[in-house]
């Protein structure tokens, strides 16, 4: 996958210098109290395995920063949807970029707040760690309540923990990535 490589050369051109001139007390003055911490799957290949993509599919990555799990995912399942949401402009402006560059349908980024965005549409969420502790419960909130209305999946890579205690949810899939970190699969209960 050429295409794949290519991207994720870009990323990694901008990447370091973008993180390397962002100030927190700036960023925190802009867009408010938020975790603007910067840690991507390094797991993408292996992310999709334990899910049913389809042309129904709405994938968001919650906390989307550079987009490589969406500009994956777009690529390798052209008939699914991949939506990213990134607070910081600086690191949603090359995610667009990417999609627009390499003309992707099925892929759109949105530079906005996850609490704050509609996601109503998604079928599956992942969420890497862009909350602070406190905003866990306002997320989970926000994702029952899509969850009433139909079968969700949520993939938690990090902060488990808030996952595993919603009684909602059912995790059905575990992928031990080291020691301390795993990815954990949960379905809504019907």
């Amino acid at each position: 996958m050429e295409l794949l490589k290519k991207i994720q050369l870009e990323i990694d051109r901008q990447l370091d210098t973008i993180e390397e001139n962002l100030s927190l007390s700036e960023i925190t003055i802009r867009y408010g109290l938020n975790s603007y911490r910067y840690g991507s799957s390094s797991f993408l290949s292996n992310l999709f395995d334990h899910l049913e993509m389809t042309n129904k599919t709405v994938f968001y990555d919650l906390g989307s920063g550079y987009g490589n799990i969406i500009l994956f995912g777009a690529i390798k399942y052209p008939d699914a949807s991949f939506k990213g949401i990134e607070i910081l402009k600086e690191r949603h402006e090359v995610c667009s970029t990417l999609i627009e560059d390499e003309k992707l349908k099925n892929a759109t980024a949105t530079c906005g707040d996850i609490l704050k965005t509609n996601i109503s549409d998604g079928t599956i969420f992942y969420i890497y760690n862009p909350l602070f502790d406190f905003q866990y419960a306002e997320l989970l909130d926000k994702l029952y309540q899509i969850s009433l209305n139909k079968s969700i999946v949520v993939i938690a890579e990090s902060r488990c923990v808030y996952f595993d205690q919603a009684e909602w949810l059912q995790q059905y899939h575990v992928e031990d990535i080291d020691v301390i970190r795993k990815i954990k699969y949960y379905r809504s209960k019907s």
